[in-house]
């Protein structure tokens, strides 16, 4: 191999670099690694003595010498160096392939180049192999018997027994070999140019201005890092092939120039010829640390000769250690691809060994071989550090949102839980049981109705990963044992057993809510014990380590540790120490141990408070209120623990006990619509299971008084049931209002609308007892009593509108400006019922009083929906009570006029106006189910008008105004005939048609011509035979029980008065048979018109029965005497009675 001069060294170096895309057509390409701030490189002169050493020599200052320092003598790294530096990158770990020392790489690559003994521990994390040395002599040979006793009985009987070669090689610590590296240190010293404080300045500034954002995500530099923080000088990401890899190396680099960034400096002795395993080891460590260039000094019993500079492209290719780069890719896949096909199983330990010269590698996985011999987990001295990775891992990935996958997370952490002794790391396993209940149960459970939309895609995403990835080992790995797999040295030097390697399969989370509850129960219970556990001998420790200060000083006092004699706090067992103190409202004592277990135990507790309550919300929309009730009071006493042991973290979590509050309010709710008895829940209330009652014991341990027993207070009257439903909204209500935190809009509506809501239930059932007061006799009728009812009802009301506004809800603001204008017509009952008690009956100005405030309201109502086509039923409701409240008020007025105060003409008027005002907000046009109520209100409404005006018609002296009326009351007359008769009617109907008889016969008798006496008779009888179809369908209705009664009350009066006005106005008709005659211009034969008034004159039945066989036999009779009017009536007048 040809070598150049020091000369031609420094013409390189002078002069212009390759283009960057020649250099990078290499199989593996290189990266720009200016990225660190380095030291020149000083070319040492032809002759220079390296056995001498330079000034510099083993000097500390600056930095790279410290680094050098450790790179020569303390060559020997931790054990778990590779957990160490996952646990400095927990975002990498579990996403790339493998985390390992350049040197353990190395050997793995050269594997099959040397028969060399291999010996290293292997670990899993996520798709992340964690690969260390394992010194058999260091760990095995030269320990006590008693360390790692089973491991080493393991390699005694079943690994050396097997082996080849008897033997196991160890490190080289000859003569020749130390005094080898000390010639290497003082040849790296004498190539470090020192650097002036300006020049270092300057030069670290240029250096920055060349780190861009990808490169520092693929490098740290550990060497500007604090002592102790890393095992390396640097720790980098190295990406071989589709292969990524974090590498810690100790190279030492140097600057050459600005054009040739970086090199990486070799002693090489010209006696000892360059191999393969040389080659390959210069060019891995130039890839692995992005260097583009390496520097060979060659050295003759210590005397430098002279310098090669190589490209590290071109290393593959240098005489004597000449390799193909993609052999050594085909063995780097197929060696992962063995590792993660057999190490499959989180938190378990595997041994890849291969002894001196042997053509097998073997993987143990020594984990299920202890279990299978029975050993304690405590045998396994990778245990702990595995699980402070795993929990360091998993608690990476659940801080990054865009990392977190729930299932990986639980896997993580229940493996971590697995390894890890409780006892000896209560906190680290407390948080782990923190962060698995949190998995469960995350916060946001509480403002969404259904949280597993999310949960169910990242485990979707997992599972599809899973199932497009498949175990297919191949052909070239052998049989396998269980749990010992191998395969052939040589195999792994072909390009074809590269195959996809077996991903672990995740469980996914279960989906349904109350099962997730109950994990996160568990967990959090679980947690609450070992903290507890844990505390209790902390507090033992420092007892103990007072009682044993024997000596005192005689310049110090003798502590004698007094206790305050009114401690708030509540006494507790001796086991059973309390994390508070309630004199202080932080911590009792600023020891961080207490520190860590009271934020711990808040966080638990905090927790637990919310799977109560997303159980309580679950078991509420089942209407299941006795374990709704059940989980609200475990969740209130998780809160009361809170509360007591960080009084501010409670004031930060408000939100969650109005949460409770509010489904709290709910069960009361339906504890009173499901009419339950207050045994069946008291019952429920007791029915803890296992970790309920345990986490109940931890919250003991630090209050006595929960604060919200009045929560479960049952009761069988529905109004304290409401008053309390009531108490737990105002709790949450005022909870939210009064919180610094921003609240979601949506919680503090849907609060206050139920809080709006039990007011209105409030106002409504205080309206309710009222009106059950106002039906009672009126020897135990209370006033007083009833008029307190009504304020507290209006009191209620008028807060519940005050809320529903506070939201701008219109639609409740109607529905309770609605009920309170049904409060003010009970109000008018009130002083109706007085006045019709009196001797003279009138509308009193009380009433009218009430009933404007009543029609106010609703008025009221109808302005805050503004019109009917957002909340049309509303719409519709609110206008029917108004109706309602016109006519009633109408009605009272007609029936009660006050003639005393006002005339009767303005009562009249009042009325008319009244009643018009009842027919206007009465939707007869509306097509559904109510259609028949509002019809038959203006039936109503027209027969009222109709018998208004008779009246009016009966006492007027006007002639024309008395027409006037006559027109107004046969309309409205008609209009009531017509709306009865289509809504069968037929009693209402048959009193309007007798009541139009009556107004054509006053007609009759008023009229002074022998015409119009003539004309009004013609009418009357053709509204008397007009009853005669209401008679035939009366008939058939009576065989109805229901209606039976009701014609065995009316029908009678209406019958008899029916049989009169027949007979009058049959004999009227007898006595007007001159001007008939004249009229006919004829012989009219009245002797049928005599014989019919004849027969009306003889009764129906001998018998004067009330029963309603006699009256159907009456109104057949009566048919009978109409059937033959109509057709005299006919003859007489020329005219259709129908």
């Amino acid at each position: 191999m040809d070598c150049g001069n020091t000369e031609s060294m420094e013409r390189d170096e002078m002069g212009p670099e390759k283009d960057p895309e020649e250099r990078n057509r290499s199989l593996i390409p290189s990266h720009s690694a200016t990225l660190h701030l380095l030291p020149g490189i000083a070319l040492l002169k032809p002759k220079t003595n390296l056995n001498e050493p330079p000034t510099n020599w083993l000097s500390n200052n600056p930095k790279f010498h410290q680094n050098l320092y450790k790179f020569m003598w303390q060559r020997s790294h931790p054990m778990l160096s590779s957990i160490g530096m996952a646990s400095h990158f927990p975002d990498l770990t579990g996403d790339i392939d493998v985390i390992s020392n350049s040197k353990n790489i190395k050997k793995l690559l050269k594997m099959p180049f040397s028969g060399s003994h291999i010996s290293m521990m292997v670990h899993r994390t996520g798709r992340t192999l964690l690969i260390d040395e394992f010194d058999i002599h260091k760990h095995l040979l030269r320990q006590q018997e008693d360390d790692w006793k089973w491991l080493r009985d393991f390699y005694f009987e079943y690994v050396k027994g097997s082996m080849q070669v008897k033997c196991v090689p160890k490190k080289n610590k000859t003569r020749d070999n130390l005094q080898s590296r000390n010639m290497l240190s003082k040849f790296l010293y004498r190539s470090i140019i020192e650097a002036q404080p300006d020049e270092e300045d300057k030069m670290r500034a240029m250096s920055l201005m060349q780190i861009n954002d990808s490169a520092i995500n693929r490098f740290q530099d550990t060497s500007q890092s604090e002592e102790g923080s890393s095992f390396h000088q640097r720790e980098v990401l190295w990406k071989f092939e589709d292969l990524q890899m974090l590498i810690g190396t100790d190279l030492p680099i140097l600057r050459r120039g600005s054009n040739c960034p970086c090199v990486s400096l070799r002693l090489r002795d010209m006696n000892t010829p360059i191999n393969v395993l040389t080659g390959l080891d210069y060019w891995l460590d130039n890839l692995m640390c992005d260097v583009p260039e390496v520097a060979m000094c060659f050295h003759l019993n210590g005397i430098v000769q002279r310098y090669e500079l190589i490209k590290t492209e071109e290393i593959p290719e240098m005489q004597g250690s000449q390799f193909n780069p993609e052999v050594v890719t085909d063995i780097a896949r197929n060696i992962l691809s063995f590792l993660k096909s057999n190490a499959t199983k989180e938190g378990h330990t595997y041994w890849l060994y291969k002894g001196v010269d042997e053509d097998v590698v073997k993987l143990y996985d020594l984990t299920s071989l202890a279990k299978d011999s029975d050993v304690e987990d405590t045998a396994n001295p990778f245990a702990v550090p595995l699980g402070m990775l795993l929990y360091t891992v998993a608690r990476n990935m659940y801080q990054n949102p865009n990392k977190r996958k729930k299932a990986t997370i639980k896997m993580l952490l229940e493996t971590c839980l697995i390894l890890l002794d409780q006892e000896k790391h209560a906190q680290v396993c407390t948080s782990a049981r923190f962060l698995l209940a949190d998995i469960f149960v995350p916060d946001g459970v509480l403002n969404d109705e259904e949280s597993d939309i999310e949960d169910e895609e990242d485990d979707k995403e997992e599972e599809e990963e899973d199932e497009n990835s498949h175990d297919d080992k191949g052909s070239w790995q052998e049989a396998k044992e269980e749990n010992i797999s191998t395969v052939k040295v040589q195999a792994l030097c072909r390009k074809s057993n590269y195959h996809h390697y077996h991903e672990v399969s995740l469980l996914r989370l279960t989906q349904d809510l109350r099962d997730r509850c109950t994990e996160a129960t568990h967990h959090t219970a679980t947690g609450l014990q070992c903290l507890d556990r844990d505390f209790t001998v902390q507090i033992h420790k420092q007892k103990n380590l007072v009682e044993e200060q024997a000596q005192c000083y005689k310049d110090q006092a003798i502590p004698l540790h007094y206790e305050p004699l009114n401690m708030s706090a509540p006494p507790h067992d001796e086991t059973d120490h309390p994390l508070h103190d309630k004199e202080q409202e932080q911590l009792a004592e600023p020891e961080p141990s207490r520190s860590w277990h009271r934020l711990l135990k808040v966080l638990l507790l905090r927790k637990a408070t919310i799977a109560f309550c997303t159980v309580a919300r679950k078991e509420m929309a089942l209407k299941d209120v006795g374990s709704c009730l059940k989980n609200i009071d475990l969740a209130l006493k998780c809160f009361a623990g809170i509360r007591t042991l960080l009084p501010k973290k409670a004031k930060e979590n408000f939100e969650v006990l109005a949460a409770v509050l509010t489904i709290a309010g709910d069960a009361h709710m339906s504890f009173i619509q499901q009419n339950l008895k207050v045994s069946e829940i008291m019952s429920c209330l007791t029915n803890l299971s296992e970790d309920e009652i345990n986490i109940i014991e931890s919250v003991k341990r630090e209050v006595d008084d929960f604060g919200y027993d009045w929560v479960l207070e049952m009761d069988i009257n529905i109004g304290a049931n409401l008053e309390k439903a009531c108490q737990c909204y105002r709790e949450a209500y005022h909870l939210m209002k009064n919180s610094s935190l921003k609240v979601a809009r949506e919680g503090v509506v849907t609060l206050v609308k139920r809080y709006g809501n039990i007011k209105n239930e409030l106002g409504v059932w205080y309206m309710n007892q009222a009106q059950q007061c106002l039906q009672q006799d009126s020897e135990t009728f209370s006033k007083d009593k009833m008029e307190g009812l009504l304020k507290r009802s209006l009191v209620y009301l008028q807060e519940g509108v005050d809320l529903f506004d506070e939201i701008s809800d219109s639609a409740n603001m109607a529905l309770l400006l609605s009920n309170k204008g049904r409060l003010m017509r009970l109000y008018a009952q009130i002083y109706t019922q007085g006045t019709l008690s009196s001797d003279n009956p009138e509308f009193s100005a009380q009433e009218r009083l009430y009933y404007n405030k009543a029609t106010e309201s609703y008025q009221k109502a109808l302005t805050c929906l503004g019109s009917k086509d957002k909340h049309r039923d509303i719409w519709d409701t609110v206008c029917w009570e108004l109706s309602t409240t016109y006519f009633n008020m109408a009605m009272l007025l007609q029936d009660y006029a006050p003639l005393s105060k006002f005339s009767k003409d303005e009562v009249e008027k009042e009325v008319t106006d009244l009643m018009n005002r009842s027919l206007r907000y009465c939707n007869t046009e509306n097509s559904g189910l109510h259609q028949p109520m509002y019809s038959y209100r203006a039936a109503m409404i027209n027969h009222r008008l109709a018998s208004l005006y008779h009246s009016s018609y009966r006492e007027e002296k006007s002639e024309q105004r008395r027409k006037y009326l006559r027109q107004l009351a046969e309309s409205h007359y008609r209009k009531a005939s017509s709306q009865f008769q289509t809504l069968e009617c037929q009693m209402e109907l048959l009193r309007t048609r007798l009541e139009l008889v009556a107004l054509h016969e006053f007609s009759m008798s008023i009229q002074s011509s022998a015409k119009g006496r003539t004309r009004c008779l013609s009418q009357a009888i053709s509204s008397l035979v007009s009853c005669s179809p209401v008679l035939t369908q009366m008939i058939k209705l009576s065989e109805d029980s229901e209606f039976r009664e009701k014609l065995h009350i009316e029908g009678k009066d209406l019958t008899n008065i029916l049989e009169s006005r027949l007979k009058f106005l049959l004999l009227q008709l007898i006595k007007s048979y001159k001007e008939i005659k004249k009229g006919k211009n004829g012989d009219v034969d009245f002797p049928q018109v005599k014989q019919l008034y004849s027969d009306s004159l003889k009764p129906a039945l001998k018998t004067e029965a009330n029963d309603i066989i006699v009256i159907q036999c009456k109104w057949n009779w009566l048919i009978s005497l109409l059937e033959k009017t109509k057709s005299l009536h006919k003859n007489i007048f020329l005219q259709d009675p129908g």
